[in-house]
């Protein structure tokens, strides 16, 4: 497999590449996992809804039940939603069973044009005991000790990301 490097996206005077490095230099370095998370998701949606040729940005319109500032951060750098009305923000959007997360749940549908599929991802990556790391370390409230533990697990979760294989990242369903 070889690493996902960036994402292409058409804007009004050409084709745009993003990389997780722009993600993370927008959404800042403690949103790591976003990065991760966003540039897997994107490169899924991209490949299922505009095979053929890098999406219009201004065709693109997300729903998030995961309204994290990361997620919405790199949500806005590739697709520009936030700041031109094509984002919404639902925390009981999809299927009951996907994972819970701080606020909201693992579920985002992505719509390019009139197609428009629904991504949750599979259980198993945002597990209880990270989930709990984040509600007390993410703000940066952390001795040095907790905060080293916080970062190596980040990593962690960001190579199990990026490195696991399509089909066990999401379940994917066509939406109206």
């Amino acid at each position: 497999m070889v690493p996902l490097q960036f994402l292409l996206v058409e804007d009004q005077d050409g084709v745009v590449a993003i990389g997780r490095d722009d993600l993370v230099r927008y959404a800042g370095p403690s949103q790591i996992v976003a990065s991760a998370l966003c540039l897997r998701l994107f490169a899924r949606a991209f490949a299922d809804l505009s095979p053929e040729r890098p999406p219009r940005r201004d065709d693109i319109h997300v729903l998030t039940a995961f309204p994290g500032d990361g997620i919405l951060d790199c949500v806005e750098m590739i697709t520009r939603a936030r700041t031109r009305g094509r984002l919404t923000i639902d925390t009981e959007a999809g299927p009951a069973d996907a994972p819970p997360s701080v606020v909201g749940r693992f579920y985002f549908e992505i719509r390019i044009g009139n197609k428009g599929r629904g991504y949750t991802l599979k259980p198993g990556y945002f597990t209880a005991d990270f989930v709990d790391m984040v509600r007390r370390f993410q703000n940066g409230a952390a001795n040095p000790a907790d905060r080293d533990a916080y970062q190596i697990a980040k990593h962690a979760l960001i190579g199990r990301l990026l490195g696991a294989p399509e089909a066990e990242m999401f379940t994917a369903r066509d939406v109206e």
